[in-house]
């Protein structure tokens, strides 16, 4: 293999242009071999199971995967959530054994089906816990208070202290809320009392100024990952989000389906009742298709009056979930000012693997069929067919 020095030397040998033709193979081979590794590693991370986490790094993944995905789904389920930190002393090198004893202890103290706790760092269990923003400081100091009177079972911890963060007040991504919560543990002290240190919530210097045009979503805040008018996740972050749900989905070999859900007429809503009122009636639909998918589903906005969903299941119960839909938004009525609204909304399906094995194949799978039924200027849902669809010919829908 050519060391760098050698390699140098060859190129100076060459012509400028045979040069340059070379450095920019080599850029484009590494920026490969780059992308395969990242793409390897977040496999891997998605993959861990508690038996293969080995390492300290390997339970890191794993406690940042878990509230990734606590994250991308949490806006549709609850008010908030909080991120706990808790560190024990001991003089004990073992650290990893008694680590495993006082995670047996903490899923003892949790609820199963909503929460979480986790390996993390050397010598560290951490939480998270479904539950408002403004009661994750008394559920923090109650789960510390349980398992230091339940400390008589570990004899080798001395003491404990914890931190925590919550959602989203002290942060809108992964890593800033688990920094927040382990920062906010150092600032406690190790004793035999519940010693809990929450971070203060930021200072808001003044009001969130509101949205006076809906389009311009790039006006809003990057770091937040959630839509302020809708509730689900913003078009910044939905190919993100979703991309990596359908990696974790197919790494399963689960079958899962993309529902395209556009309201229908919005401008003739613009022209009778206002902007306002639209923006009320696109609200009132995102909170119609949050109550009615499963905690399971992702939704997200990605255009002013459209919305994904991605949902972990077959094709034909896709179809269910979009039919489901489409009646209950027509059965709903949005008030503004005193005005009753009627709207409607059309869904474009496709599926993983019938249409493809990557969001972007899918997508456009369930918005080719959306754009088919908005062509027919009707309320419907229709499974995208390729070898019709991508013709543009005409199709009777769902009914």
């Amino acid at each position: 293999m050519l060391s760098t020095y050698n390699l140098f030397a060859f190129m100076s040998q060459l012509p400028l242009v045979e040069a340059g033709q070379l450095l920019l193979v080599i850029g484009i081979a590494f920026a490969v071999i780059t992308l395969i590794a990242s793409m390897y590693r977040f496999h891997q991370m998605i993959a861990l199971e508690e038996k293969d986490l080995a390492t300290i790094d390997a339970c890191n993944d794993y406690f940042f995967v878990q509230v990734t995905r606590y994250l991308s789904k949490i806006n549709r389920v609850s008010g908030g959530f909080g991120v706990i930190v808790i560190q024990f002393q001991t003089e004990n090198d073992n650290l990893r054994a008694i680590q495993e004893k006082l995670l047996h202890l903490a899923r003892g103290l949790i609820r199963d089906e909503r929460d979480k706790a986790c390996l993390f760092g050397e010598n560290c269990v951490a939480a998270i816990i479904d539950t408002e923003e403004d009661r994750v400081e008394n559920v923090a100091a109650r789960l510390v208070v349980d398992l230091i009177n339940a400390l008589p079972s570990i004899a080798e911890i001395s003491a404990l202290r914890a931190g925590a963060s919550s959602f989203p007040g002290h942060g809108l991504t992964t890593q800033t809320l688990i920094d927040t919560a382990t920062n906010a543990m150092e600032k406690a002290l190790f004793d035999q009392s519940a010693s809990v240190f929450t971070a203060p919530l930021p200072d808001k210097e003044e009001e969130e100024p509101e949205i006076e045009e809906i389009g311009e979503l790039s006006k809003e805040d990057k770091s937040s990952s959630i839509d302020r008018l809708t509730g689900v996740l913003k078009p910044e972050v939905i190919g993100s989000y979703m991309r990596k749900y359908l990696s974790e989905i197919r790494y399963k070999k689960d079958p899962a389906t993309v529902l395209c859900a556009g309201i229908n007429r919005i401008d003739h809503i613009i022209q009778l009742h206002g902007e306002d009122a639209a923006d009320q009636v696109i609200a009132g639909v995102s909170g119609v298709l949050q109550r009615l998918t499963r905690e399971s589903d992702l939704i997200g906005r990605y255009h002013r009056d459209d919305f994904l969903i991605l949902a972990p299941c077959s094709i034909e119960q896709g179809e269910m979930i979009a039919i489901r839909l489409r009646n209950a938004v027509q059965k709903e009525v949005f008030l503004f000012e005193g005005r009753r609204i009627k709207t409607s909304i059309s869904v474009g399906i496709s599926a993983h693997p019938e249409h493809g094995r990557t969001l972007r194949d899918l997508f456009r799978g369930a918005y080719a069929a959306l754009t088919i039924i908005r062509e027919w200027n009707t309320s419907a849902c229709l499974v995208y067919n390729p070898a019709q669809h991508d013709k543009r010919g005409v199709h009777e829908p769902i009914s």
